[in-house]
């Protein structure tokens, strides 16, 4: 399935595809329940980064080191062409699947492609719901809809921002797993030990972003804002440890640039690049 060029690319990488980190966008804004605009996330994403120090004070790294190319936009028109275009782009590459949403809705389609057998979300919410808004495929129940086709574990970190119906379902169902976000701001060495521990036991790991997971503080500019979220600081020592095991795939989403002035699309940026970077640091060991 031929995907839509960018005029712009994340990090001023090329767009030939590589044998390294592969990224596309997947701008679908098609479920959002509060605010829309998330379709503008992925060009806002790599605009900003174009501006970023590409130096990592964390890894020793740099641009040199990342070998990524970006390859477009998948056919976002509907929910279902745009995850049989994330499924088929990331079945057809040849490196690294890295995808910028989007609504989340879209690591649907990658957890299709890729069948892991865990799952990590950073997240404020579950999107366990069986239905939202009489829609059984949304941004709030996709990771419902993925446990039901592949049967695969999930564990959702930074979690604040729930119903009851949710939580019962993840109490019920041994596929599931979270960490509130109060616990990862108060015991950050705790949770970045448990997520290392839960990544080791995994032969396949798949890591998904929602940027709300971050405070608003941070990042104001996502569909679903709710305090008490974490820092970047502590949400780049978590992925991190997700990095030590067998991820196979990742994706960051939910970034609605026109509510700031591009902060959040900024931090976005970095946290990809620092994420790509750690994977490979992690590598190297």
């Amino acid at each position: 399935m031929p995907l839509k060029p960018s005029h712009i690319t994340f990090l001023d990488k090329p767009s030939d595809p590589s044998e390294g980190f592969v990224l596309f966008a997947a701008p679908l804004d098609a479920t959002t329940s509060n605010r829309s605009g998330t379709r503008f996330g992925p060009d806002a994403i790599r605009r900003e980064s174009a501006f970023l120090d590409t130096y990592s004070a964390r890894t020793g790294l740099d641009w040199d080191d990342l070998e990524l190319s970006d390859i477009g936009d998948v056919d976002c028109s509907t929910v279902e062409a745009c995850l049989s275009g994330v499924e088929d782009t990331i079945k057809e590459t040849t490196g690294f699947p890295v995808m910028l949403g989007g609504e989340h809705t879209i690591t649907l389609g990658a957890i299709r492609a890729l069948r892991p057998e865990l799952v990590v979300v950073f997240d404020a919410h579950l999107d366990l719901r069986d239905e939202l808004f009489d829609e059984r495929l949304c941004h709030a129940t996709y990771l419902r809809r993925a446990i039901e086709e592949t049967g695969c574990n999930v564990l959702v970190v930074g979690v604040r921002a729930l119903s009851g119906e949710e939580v019962e379902f993840a109490e019920e169902d041994d596929h599931v797993s979270y960490i509130p976000a109060q616990k990862c701001i108060r015991e950050p060495n705790s949770v970045v030990k448990h997520i290392a521990k839960t990544v080791h036991g995994a032969g396949s790991v798949y890591l998904s972003i929602d940027l709300d997971v971050l405070d608003p503080a941070y990042a104001p500019a996502v569909g679903n804002p709710h305090p008490e979220g974490v820092s970047v600081t502590c949400l780049m020592d978590m992925v991190d440890a997700v990095m030590g095991g067998n991820v196979v795939g990742l994706d960051l989403n939910e970034v609605y640039p026109h509510y700031d002035q591009g902060n959040t699309a900024t931090t976005a940026a970095y946290v990809v690049m620092e994420s790509l970077y750690s994977m490979l640091r992690h590598r190297d060991e």
